[in-house]
């Protein structure tokens, strides 16, 4: 099975989040995209499903992002 990596990119007020194929000096078509209007809670969750069914562990993820909420040395990303 071929690695996959997820991609996130912002633009201006949407969230652009799209599943391909890992390559090197080549172009990957995408497997999944979703785009999600900025903030809207409706989409996020739909993206977290999608993500669930496709074997990523959101459960996982979500506790370890609660964790990182008050960590300061992660500034940078806020």
């Amino acid at each position: 099975m071929k690695e996959e990596i997820l991609v996130v990119k912002k633009e201006k007020d949407k969230m652009k989040f799209k599943i391909c194929g890992k390559e090197v000096n080549s172009w990957s078509p995408n497997k999944y995209e979703k785009v999600i209007a900025n903030k809207d809670y409706n989409l996020l969750a739909y993206l977290l499903y999608d993500l669930h069914s496709m074997g990523y562990n959101i459960d996982k993820a979500y506790h370890k992002f609660k964790s990182l909420i008050h960590e300061p040395e992660l500034f940078f990303l806020k």
